[in-house]
């Protein structure tokens, strides 16, 4: 399966963004990891949706990561991103059909910088620098204390 087609798979079925909804496509490079990161490594890229959690958008903050070989979404509902670890709905696809994974194996994400503010982003920003960590990224075996620090740039997706 192609990123692309993956990353349409995955969007579908993890999240209701509407056509009209504010979403910005990128690259997520991974700057560092901690030592319980067994699958994932300082270096890593992936292609990226971010789907922010701002007044004409859906009531969700989304991140979505893929890989060469597949594909994560995260989700959360009703909060925008920020400098607190949350937990996120997260699932994907990959050797075989979609997942959710259990409450119990789900990631964190932590965004610790967001350029511009998110109360400056709307349907006219061109883009968009996130920085921050995911614990449990890809739902690596080293669990929440496999920490990924990210930076990811983003262009406004002029298909929405």
């Amino acid at each position: 399966m192609t990123k692309g087609a993956m990353l349409a798979v995955l969007m579908a079925v993890t999240s209701t963004t509407a056509s009209s909804e504010t979403v910005f496509i990128g690259t997520v490079s991974l700057t560092a990891v901690t030592s319980q990161c067994k699958g994932i490594h300082a270096g890593d890229n992936n292609s990226s949706v971010f789907h922010p959690n701002i007044s004409s958008n859906a009531n969700f903050s989304g991140l979505s990561l893929v890989s060469q070989k597949y594909a994560n979404g995260y989700e959360l509902d009703g909060h925008a991103f920020d400098s607190t670890f949350r937990s996120v709905k997260s699932g994907g696809v990959g050797w075989g059909g979609t997942y959710i994974d259990p409450v119990a194996d789900q990631a964190q994400i932590q965004v610790t910088s967001m350029s511009p503010a998110l109360a400056n982003i709307d349907a006219t920003t061109p883009s968009v620098i996130l920085r921050g960590k995911i614990k449990r990224l890809y739902k690596d075996a080293g669990g929440l204390a496999c920490v990924a620090t990210f930076i990811g740039a983003y262009v406004r997706d002029l298909h929405q």
